[in-house]
């Protein structure tokens, strides 16, 4: 009897034994399996981002260097390229050439990619915006990149070409001192008719943004000749506007300069 009990004592133990090392077994291949899994995981997840990063950089490729290195530190930082664009009334905040750009941007690089914020001031001169110091509701957008249309278009015949250039420079340097890591992109207002003295300040404004370090995205070219009277389907002469279709020509001007093929 005693020697029976030990048997099924010594049988009982044997098989707690095998139970126990069964399930440490399983639990340890278990463990090893989801470690291998997220492994895995980890590795396509680091590997689709890389893949997305490459695609972004690579459509912005022919943008100046400085606006593709901005570009670079938010997608190396995994969040939106902020972009404010900030002008007078030829760049409306809603209905013109910056809705038409959003979506451009976003079919190219993906919806959200780009945060993109518009400033609209209607009516101001550089003069009046340099004083009322609009730079500071840019900084708060905290930008990657300003796309600026300054007022050249208001002050035409308002401010002397040499004043535009100085508050434009003052309104920059308030950028800089707010915003120190921004990056500026200096642009004209849209064309209009015959004008004689405007396409001066235009052409002073592309030098200034080129002594000055700032890139330049000229657009004219893309719109009729302003000497021609094509020019006034693509720019209300009332108003001096870009119509529906002016705004389709502007926006993919700036798109053909975001957007490498």
């Amino acid at each position: 009897m005693r020697n029976f009990i030990l048997i099924l004592l010594f049988t009982a133990a044997c098989l707690a034994f095998i139970i126990t090392g069964h399930l440490y077994w399983e639990r340890k291949i278990d463990a090893t399996v989801q470690a291998a899994r997220a492994k895995v995981e980890t590795s396509a997840k680091q590997e689709t981002e890389t893949s997305q990063t490459e695609a972004i950089l690579a459509r912005a490729r022919q943008l100046p260097t400085a606006v593709q290195a901005a570009i670079k530190r938010a997608v190396e930082e995994k969040r939106p390229i902020r972009l404010v664009i900030a002008g007078s009334e030829s760049t409306p905040e809603n209905g013109g050439w910056p809705e038409l750009l959003k979506q451009a941007l976003d079919d190219a690089y993906g919806k959200g990619v780009f945060h993109i914020t518009v400033h609209e001031y209607d009516g101001l001169t550089t003069a009046d915006a340099d004083r009322q110091r609009i730079a500071a509701d840019w900084a708060k957008d905290k930008p990657d990149l300003v796309l600026l249309e300054p007022f050249l278009l208001n002050d035409n015949g308002v401010v002397t070409i040499d004043d535009t250039l100085a508050h434009i420079q003052s309104i920059l340097a308030g950028l800089k001192s707010a915003a120190p890591h921004a990056v500026v992109i200096l642009q004209p207002p849209n064309p209009i008719y015959n004008a004689t003295y405007y396409p001066k300040q235009v052409e002073a404004l592309e030098r200034f943004a080129k002594d000055n370090g700032y890139a330049y995205f000229d657009h004219w070219s893309a719109w009729p000749d302003h000497k021609s009277e094509e020019l006034n389907q693509y720019v209300d002469p009332e108003s001096d506007l870009p119509t529906a279709e002016g705004a389709k020509v502007w926006a993919n001007a700036l798109a053909k300069r975001f957007i490498a093929q």
